[in-house]
């Protein structure tokens, strides 16, 4: 027995087409990421930097209250105040330290998350936040790492470039000022380069399970000859959250200064003027807050599309998504993970459209039977498609008028500079000339020696019985 066919859905759309991205694909997706999945995006990414700067703020002030607590105790003038002001200070500055590495682990572990979460939606799923979780919690660890080596060179270079500085300064101050401009310049290109080389570690650390070596030797390869498309998208998603941080935190700064005016409109230093200013600082950090959660969604969200793109040309893994979708929504269950690292893996060469190789304007259409290359458009606008079995005509000929009969099938179109057949004439057969004007007789029609013949479909058929003198005798007879 032969099993009956069953019948498959397609395959369900996910966020990105399986195929290589374009630029403003890819610029376009790192945005309307947030509209498939915002529980796990944005508000995961809001809750979690919400919780972490009420707790850091909380922190910090009752340390450094605490510890500056402790110089009302000493007198001011004594030996041990400096040393006890010097501690505390110390303390507060230690304390706020911490609380920042706090929060820069908590924005990679988002980081991770959302990079888990573009994996899933590029694949038409929709993963909750424990399955994004138990994929990237083994490796969260060493997107840590790298974070902290990058922390520690370019703080090892800072500090390099600022005592080489103060030595010059020793010298000559001029020596000084000329070296902190010509570093600060070569800083500056040499983070965007880096930056942008290592945009795709975090992606590669996360859904290939890289080491932190291995994954900036990833994305390494992966940038190589895609440089410049990637420092684009950098770029703009950088001056488009900037952009939109200042147009909507604007308002607020007015409306600080406003609440102001109204609760102390004197100017007076009492409570109401510093409840309307509490308020409209909450309302400014509220802003900011949903400013930069979607800021590091957006980012992660790019980091993700170009790694997938950039392995989509270079080795192909657009072919294993599909496979994976395919399988997946077929039932199976034996699935491989399509983001392991393949080192033999080669993307397949793509076919390429063709250049555009239409006509000039004006150039006569094909004739009957000949089928045009392939990339040419239709006729161009204000010329009429020729008919079926009839030649387009030339350029400069004019379409014939109603009435007139076609040029039979193999006969060619009329000569530039001949008039066309006038209304009720047959069009010339092969090999007949063109009928010349003539001066027409008192019926109307032209000599009936120099009439063209009718074609033998439009001559009229003798049946053998006149119709009109069989009507005038039965007229007679009766």
């Amino acid at each position: 027995m032969t099993a009956e066919p069953s019948w498959t859905p397609a395959p369900r759309g996910g966020l990105i087409p399986l195929q290589p991205l374009g630029f403003g694909t890819i610029l376009g997706r790192s945005f309307s990421a947030l509209r498939g999945n915002p529980r796990v995006l944005l508000g995961f990414a809001m809750v979690v930097q919400l919780a972490a700067s009420i707790v850091g703020v909380v922190v910090i002030g009752w340390v450094t209250y605490a510890a500056m607590s402790r110089l009302d105790t000493v007198n001011e003038f004594s030996d041990d105040f400096g040393l006890i002001a010097a501690g505390s200070t110390l303390i507060a500055v230690l304390t706020t330290i911490g609380v920042a590495l706090v929060m820069s682990v908590l924005g990679i572990i988002v980081q991770a998350v959302v990079v888990g979460e573009v994996a899933h939606a590029a694949l038409g799923g929709r993963a909750t936040l424990g399955a994004i979780w138990r994929r990237v919690r083994p490796v969260v660890w060493r997107l840590i790492g790298y974070y902290a080596l990058v922390t520690i060179a370019v703080s090892v270079a800072v500090g390099v470039l600022i005592a080489v500085g103060f030595a010059l300064g020793s010298v000559e101050i001029w020596m000084a000022v000329v070296y902190g401009v010509l570093a600060a310049l070569a800083a500056i290109v040499l983070y965007a380069w880096l930056g942008t080389k290592l945009f795709v570690v975090p992606s590669a650390i996360i859904l290939e399970h890289a080491t932190v070596i291995g994954g900036i030797r990833r994305s390494w390869q992966l940038t190589r000859g895609r440089f410049w498309p990637t420092f684009g998208i950098i770029v703009l998603i950088g001056l488009i959250m900037n952009t939109a941080s200042y147009v909507v935190g604007m308002p607020f700064t007015f409306l600080g200064s406003a609440m102001s005016s109204i609760f102390a409109p004197t100017g007076s230093p009492d409570a109401a003027a510093g409840i309307g200013f509490v308020l409209a600082i909450a309302a400014s950090q509220i802003v900011t807050l949903v400013i930069s959660s979607v800021t590091v969604v957006v980012q992660a969200t790019s980091s993700a599309l170009v790694y997938i793109d950039a392995r989509m040309r270079r080795e192909g893994i657009d072919l294993r998504m599909q496979s994976y979708v395919e399988r997946r929504d077929s039932g199976r269950t034996d699935l491989d993970d399509p983001y392991a690292f393949d080192p033999d893996a080669v993307a397949p060469v793509r076919a390429s459209w063709p250049a555009y190789a239409g006509p000039a304007y004006g150039s006569p259409a094909a004739p009957y039977g000949a089928q045009p290359p392939y990339g040419q458009p239709a006729p161009q606008y204000g010329q009429p498609a020729p008919q079926y079995g009839q030649y387009a005509p030339q350029y400069g000929q004019p379409a014939p008028q109603y009435g007139q009969y076609a040029p039979q099938y193999g006969q060619p179109a009329p000569q530039y500079g001949q008039p066309a057949p006038q209304y009720g004439q047959y069009a010339p057969t092969s090999g007949q000339p063109a009928p010349s004007e003539r001066t027409p007789d008192a019926s109307g029609a032209p000599a009936s020696a120099e009439r063209p013949t009718a074609p033998p479909y439009a001559r009229p058929v003798d049946t053998g019985s006149a119709p009109d003198a069989g009507r005038t005798d039965a007229a007679d007879g009766s």
